[in-house]
């Protein structure tokens, strides 16, 4: 789901200009303050031919300049007002639950989704037009 982490650094780079966003692995060289992006596919259920229930999980790792507790709860409050809802592939999806954990000085934030997906449009079927019946009695 690329869509998706681009439309979850979109909303942190916006919110978040001074703060460098890393993908899941650096190198070498990390600056703090900084964002880690990871996508954890869930469950997909197959509702029907055409619908899909989807869950995911963004795990967004927040490494603090100052390494505090203080600094890692402020945050959370500030990501749990940003991330109520996220837009991407033309859906909007509203975050029901958003938590977050502090482990090592680093925070986790976590985004659980769980939405339905239309796969693709129902084709209209011509509907019969004539019925011929046999009238014979055996």
């Amino acid at each position: 789901m690329a869509s998706l982490r681009n439309a979850v650094i979109s909303k942190l780079k916006t919110a978040f200009p001074d703060h460098k966003i890393y993908g899941e692995k650096v190198e070498q060289g990390l600056r703090k303050p900084c964002f880690f992006i990871t996508v954890l596919p869930g469950d997909v259920i197959e509702l029907n031919k055409l619908m899909q229930q989807r869950e995911i999980t963004i795990d967004i790792q927040y490494l603090s300049e100052e390494e505090t507790n203080a600094k890692n709860v402020e945050m959370a409050d500030l990501l749990n007002d940003l991330f109520r809802s996220i837009a991407f592939d033309e859906l909007t999806v509203n975050i029901v639950e958003r938590r977050f954990e502090i482990v090592d000085d680093i925070l986790h934030f976590f985004l659980d989704l769980d939405f339905i997906v239309m796969l693709s449009a129902a084709e209209q079927q011509d509907l019969m037009q004539e019925i011929i019946h046999n009238r014979e009695v055996l």
